[in-house]
């Protein structure tokens, strides 16, 4: 990933020990791309990534993550050139190509061992150029062709000094040290020029110009070739000796000069430096092996320890105060060709044509603001009212600290000042300015203030509120004083006169007043730029009859129609870290047409609006893996893998190149069978997928930089396998267990009801025997009951006999005791013996 913002706010630039207005700057450190230090040579895929020659091998930058792919033969890559799909690369006694795989991984295959070329020992191949049909690898003593399509190598230059190698306008040319200038023709080198000068100067550079070819020698001498040769263009201007390593002639029409120990020139064609970054100045390094510009016109830098690019086409430059000598800026004005600084340490001014800010005498202290009224220009500062002209500056006397400066009437001899202890009237007399009085009444700080078209004055005070004030006519003191009471109170609130509009800003709202309204009211189009998540500051800034908000990732570059009074609202994007404002001090002011300078802590950046730079942005996927037994495992990006569902897990890694460090590249996704609405913007390049449910999935990113959303969304599409116990072998066990079950189930079944009904039968029968019995016991019952009863009645029957006899005998004895008694007789023995055998 790009360096963080800071390290933009970090890149300092100068020449000879001042500042100056220079494009933004990406550092990238070795710790960061994970290889070696030295960087020789680079290059851009058609999908904008940037390959580079590395100590270590083969480096892939796709603007979101590195990878390093190591030498085969362990060496130092000194070359690398993007051709279709096929980046070629040269190294020690090597060169070949690379080509991606289905999982978006390199291959290398080597022309060398291919060809079976016997190259020299300790031959490195150090330039490498593509033409449509063949590849030119070029050493220190030979030129290799390589057929593309025959896969052919043929020797086309052999000599012990070649120093550089070009191709200009469809010609190869080579320059070797006591040689000359040579160029290839059918397959052989042929001498341009074999005069002192090119065989004792170092040509760095040929390129074209105005169809004349031109070189650069390593002293950033330009020279002309004219009859086979040089003439002298232009000689650099620096006043300190350069050594020139490396050079490239820029799409813009400028030069970039690589140096060994002074880091990179930007050189124009006439000598005249546009600037100058070194070591000191931000750059990571100070000597420069090599210089690229890819298809968006930024220039990469291979460093002798690490890697820088900048930005060099982009809308905006940085000035950054090295020394603290300016301090922070909190106001700027630009008369004629001198630009005005206000900052906490005073006044400053420079010229058009000086790299340098120079102080104002007298004007030490805080500057609050710069106005403009009827031509002249006023400083207002910590210690009062100072008249500027050109770099001189008077303090207008008796004036104490000062706000802002405004004019109230027509009367350009009357301006009204607010200070910090309330509101005070100027009147110029002569030629000079001096204190006409105090408004009495009114002690409150006058930070912002608004004079209508009818002498009413607003007042703004953050802490206490917004006042509408009505003088008397002599403007001496407060006829009314009346609180906004619909505005409240609005820490970092702004107020401001736009339009014959009166716009007041806070945190979470913004109200408005049009001259011909009494009251205020919240306007909800203007307050959705100052909503919470955007917000900074309510800081209100005119320039150039447009009003700018400043938001957290963007300023709003505001213009209201004077017909229907609609607004439109144009975004610039410029984050608030890279702004690095004092927050409710931001500023910003015209430098010329849709030229504006933005004040900063560390000095200030100005913004170039006629460079419209189209931004494109394309999103490509660029690694999809997932984790088992605790290695990752790449997939291919055109397949469907399937993922077994125990390693439910997938890494999704994806970007969309850009390498403006302005630009901010957001990323969001959704996965279609989860959830069909899309996440919130976040800067994460990679997702990680887990814990997901058996079954196929749709995922899709999109990218947005700035405001424009990528021209594709990317769909990677994947299963997770069922279960180990949900596989359709698992199921057709299942199935089949079940089929076994209900078969054992319905044999249980028949068997149990078939014993039920054993039982069943066994029981009915048991029953029966136990009825039989119990009924046979009853009739047993019967008959002993009947008997009972017959033996109970016979016994009766014996008793009453029984009883009968015994009455019977006892009355047969008394008749025999009666008849003893009686006289004997023969009947009375006759009766005797009757009664003894009874």
């Amino acid at each position: 990933m790009k360096t963080i913002y800071f390290l933009l706010l970090l890149s300092l630039f100068y020449i000879n020990g001042a500042a100056q207005e220079l494009p933004p700057l990406n550092n990238y450190e070795p710790s960061q791309y994970g290889a070696g230090n030295q960087n020789w040579m680079l290059s851009e895929s058609e999908n904008n990534y940037i390959y580079i020659a590395n100590n270590k091998g083969l480096l892939e930058y796709n603007g979101a993550q590195w990878r390093l792919y190591k030498t085969p033969n362990e060496s130092i890559m000194r070359s690398v050139k993007v051709a279709g799909d096929r980046i070629y690369t040269g190294c020690y006694m090597d060169f070949g190509y690379w080509q991606k795989d289905d999982r978006g991984v390199l291959k290398y295959t080597s022309i060398i061992e291919s060809s079976v070329i016997d190259v020299e020992e300790d031959e490195q191949f150090w330039n490498i150029i593509v033409n449509e049909d063949y590849v030119l690898f070029q050493s220190l003593s030979h030129i290799y062709s390589y057929d593309i399509s025959s896969g052919k190598v043929s020797l086309l230059v052999s000599n012990d000094n070649i120093n550089k190698f070009f191709k200009v306008n469809g010609t190869y040319y080579h320059h070797s040290l006591g040689e000359g200038l040579f160029t290839i023709s059918n397959q052989r080198p042929l001498p341009i020029s074999q005069s002192d000068f090119f065989k004792e100067e170092t040509v760095i550079l040929l390129f074209e110009h105005e169809s004349k070819v031109h070189f650069l020698t390593e002293n950033a001498d330009l020279y002309r070739l004219e009859n086979k040769e040089p003439v002298l263009v232009a000689q650099s201007d620096l006043n300190f000796d350069l050594t020139v390593y490396n050079a490239l002639f820029l799409s813009d029409g400028s030069l970039m000069l690589g140096t060994i120990s002074n880091g990179v020139v930007s050189m124009n064609l006439d000598g005249s430096t546009n600037y100058v970054i070194n070591q000191s100045d931000g750059l990571i390094n100070n000597t420069c092996l090599t210089i690229f510009e890819d298809s968006k016109k930024n220039v990469w830098l291979g460093l002798d320890n690490g890697i820088s690019s900048v930005n060099v086409d982009s809308a905006y430059s940085i000035y950054h105060d090295r020394d603290g000598e300016l301090g922070t800026v909190y106001t700027s004005y630009k008369s004629g060709n001198i630009l005005y600084v206000g900052t906490n340490q005073g006044l400053f001014y420079k010229n058009d044509d000086s790299l340098d800010f120079t102080f104002i005498d007298g004007t030490q202290g805080q500057v609050w603001s710069i106005t403009s009224i009827n031509g002249q220009l006023y400083c207002n500062h910590h210690s009062g009212i100072f008249i500027v002209e050109n770099d001189k500056a008077e303090r207008i006397p008796g004036t104490i600290g000062t706000w802002q400066t405004h004019r109230i009437s027509d009367d350009s001899n009357l301006l009204l000042a607010g200070t910090y202890n309330g509101l005070y009237f100027l009147t110029k007399k002569g030629d000079n300015w001096e204190v006409r009085n105090k408004i009495k009444g009114f002690n409150i700080s006058s930070k912002d203030v608004v004079v209508d078209k009818v002498k009413n004055i607003y007042v703004n005070h953050e802490y206490k509120g917004v006042f509408k004030l009505s003088l008397n006519d002599s403007l001496t003191s407060v006829q009314r004083i009346d609180t906004v009471e619909v505005l409240g109170k609005g820490i970092g609130s702004d107020m401001i006169m736009f339009k014959d509009n009166i716009i007041y800003a806070r945190r979470d709202s913004v109200y408005t007043k049009p001259y011909n309204e009494k009251t205020f009211t919240l306007n909800e189009e203007l307050s959705q730029l100052v909503k919470k998540d955007v917000y900074t500051s309510g800081t209100l800034v005119i320039s150039n009859g447009y009003l700018w908000l400043f938001n957290k990732d963007h300023l709003s570059k505001i213009s209201i129609e004077d017909i229907d009074g609609t607004y439109s609202v144009e975004k610039v994007f410029l984050s608030k870290e890279l702004r690095n404002e004092k927050v409710g001090y931001e500023n910003l002011t015209v430098l010329g047409s849709n030229e504006y300078l933005i004040g900063s802590s560390y000095g200030y950046t100005t913004l170039n609006q006629n460079k419209k730079t189209v931004t494109t942005n394309e999103l490509y996927i660029n690694e999809v893996k997932s984790f088992k037994d605790g290695e990752f495992i790449l997939f291919g990006l055109t397949d469907i893998p399937t993922i077994p569902y125990k390693d439910n897990f997938l890494q999704i890694h994806y970007s969309s190149p850009s390498y403006n460090s302005l630009n901010t590249v957001l990323y969001q996704y959704r996965v279609l069978e989860l959830n069909e609405s899309w996440s919130e913007w976040v800067e994460n390049t990679s997702i990680e997928l887990k814990n997901l449910s058996y079954g196929d999935y749709n995922f899709e990113v999109r990218s947005r930089i700035n405001e424009t959303l990528s021209t594709n969304t990317e769909t990677y599409s994947f299963t997770i396998a069922r279960p180990y116990y949900l596989t359709n072998t698992a199921i057709a066990i299942y199935i089949l267990l079940l089929i076994v079950l209900i078969i054992l189930l319905n044999g249980f079944y028949i068997w149990y009801f078939k014993r039920q009904k054993e039982r069943a039968l066994l029981k009915q029968q048991k029953e029966l025997e136990l009825r039989n019995l119990t009924n046979e016991k009853n009739l047993i019952e019967l008959r002993n009951a009947k008997l009972r009863g017959d033996i109970e009645h016979r016994n009766k029957e014996l008793a009453i006999s029984t009883m009968a006899m015994i009455k019977k005998n006892e009355t047969l004895n008394e008749l025999k005791e009666e008849l003893n008694n009686l006289p004997k007789t023969v009947e009375s023995k006759s009766l005797k013996k009757m009664l003894d055998k009874t």
